[in-house]
């Protein structure tokens, strides 16, 4: 099991709830498919006008974390 990050840039102003949706999709499309704990510890202004960088941190095991096709 470790401790991983990911980061969206996203709207400013995006609810909780919308970005904790955006980050699950996020991951999935990384195929990362079973996490726990995806609390929202940061949220950063960007250079652009109106986006912000949401980041969030997470648990996952390693044996959860489907093989990416891409890379094989």
């Amino acid at each position: 099991m470790g401790i991983e990050r990911t980061s969206l840039e996203l709207p400013a102003g995006t609810g909780r709830d919308d970005a904790e949706k955006k980050a699950g999709a996020q991951l999935r499309v990384q195929d990362v498919h079973t996490w726990s704990d995806l609390p929202l510890p940061t949220i950063l202004t960007t250079d652009s006008p109106g986006i912000s960088r949401y980041t969030f941190t997470y648990w996952v095991d390693d044996d959860n974390r489907r093989p990416n096709s891409a890379n094989w």
